[in-house]
This record gives C-alpha cells, sequence and structure tokens, in this order.
C-alpha cells in the first residue's frame, strides 16, 4: 500500500505525462521541450526534473505507460469465454484513438523516436504485444475455447496489423469510418476464429 507522499509523487508524475501528451498533439515529439510540458503542467522546470531527470526518460515513461495500458486491455482475454467480443472491443478503442489525426502523428512520432534512439527502440521491442496476444491465443485454443484459421502468431500478427492500418486509413480514406473499420474487424474476426 502506498502512503501519502508516495500517491502524491504518483499523482505528479501522471500530471507531468498527461501535459506532456498534450504537447506532444500540440507541436509533436520531437520538437517538445521540458521547459514546453512544465509550462503546460503549470509546474517549475526544477519540479518537472525531480520527476523525470530528463526528456528521454519523460518520453520512455510515456511509452511505458501506453504498454501498461495495451497490455491491460489484452489480459481481458484470459479466461474469456467471448474471445471474438473482447478483441472486438480492444480494436474499437485502438481504432478509435489512432484514427485521431493527433494521436496518430504521436504513434509516428514514437516510431520515428525509436529508429533515432536505441532506448525506445529497446522499449519497443520490450512490448512484445504480439507474444501476448499469441499467447492468449495458443491458451484459449488449447483449452477448446476457440478454433484458429492460422497458428496463433500469425492470428495474433494479423490482428494487431489490421486494427492498426484500419485506424491509418481512416485518416488518410475519407470514405473510410470508425465504424466501416471496426465491422470489417468483426468480419475478419470470424473468419480467423471459431468459438
Amino acid at each position: 500500500m502506498k502512503n501519502k507522499s508516495q500517491e502524491y509523487a504518483t499523482e505528479q508524475a501522471e500530471r507531468i505525462l498527461a501535459s506532456a501528451k498534450k504537447c506532444f498533439l500540440r507541436q509533436g515529439l520531437r520538437a517538445t521541450t521540458m521547459r514546453d510540458i512544465a509550462a503546460e503542467a503549470d509546474m517549475s522546470l526544477g519540479n518537472i526534473y525531480r520527476y523525470f531527470k530528463n526528456r528521454e526518460v519523460l518520453v520512455q515513461a510515456f511509452i511505458r505507460r501506453d504498454n501498461d495500458e495495451y497490455q491491460q486491455a489484452l489480459e481481458l482475454l484470459k479466461g474469456a469465454k467471448q474471445i471474438k467480443k473482447v478483441l472486438a472491443g480492444i480494436a474499437k478503442e485502438v481504432i478509435k484513438q489512432l484514427s485521431n489525426r493527433a494521436e496518430l502523428l504521436i504513434y509516428t512520432d514514437i516510431l520515428s523516436e525509436a529508429l533515432l534512439n536505441n532506448q525506445v527502440m529497446e522499449l519497443i521491442a520490450l512490448h512484445e504485444t504480439e507474444e501476448v496476444l499469441a499467447g492468449y491465443l495458443k491458451d484459449a485454443e488449447g483449452e477448446k475455447r476457440i478454433r484458429l484459421s492460422v497458428p496463433p502468431d500469425v492470428a495474433a500478427l494479423s490482428i494487431i496489423s489490421f486494427m492498426e492500418y484500419a485506424a491509418t486509413k481512416c485518416v488518410f480514406h475519407k470514405g473510410y469510418s470508425v465504424r466501416k473499420a471496426n465491422k470489417q474487424f468483426s468480419q475478419y474476426l470470424d473468419l480467423l476464429i471459431d468459438e
């Protein structure tokens, strides 16, 4: 159990990360400075540095937080009776979030940062969403809750790829909506998974 000072520190770090996200959305990840984040958080620059020793550490914490949220969403699959329904719910949120131009900008900025920064690359590689999803699908298939039309690792890669591409398509193709993306994702799951 956290004491009050630990709770306060966690709240402050979350406040800083939320402010960082606003800055990233407004001006991009690479152009955002610690001073910008401090101004957005209405905190002194020194106070920001109490929680994050430099910009790189802050960016890494931001990525870790997003990774943790994704992992928590995937944990809903553990023991789920209706795998397709859970996956459709996860996809709905991912597509909705990434189909927002600003959110997509942050996502692509993070990928760009990873190409320039090995520590960020390692964080993204550590994320292992595909492997986690494949593990849940394999377990569900082993427990006879589902039947897959392809091996679990192929299913996981294709599910994640579908979500990310559909979200991107929502941004770049005017006639393609989030609603249509979700409908097609459900149809795709029907081909991939039999419950």
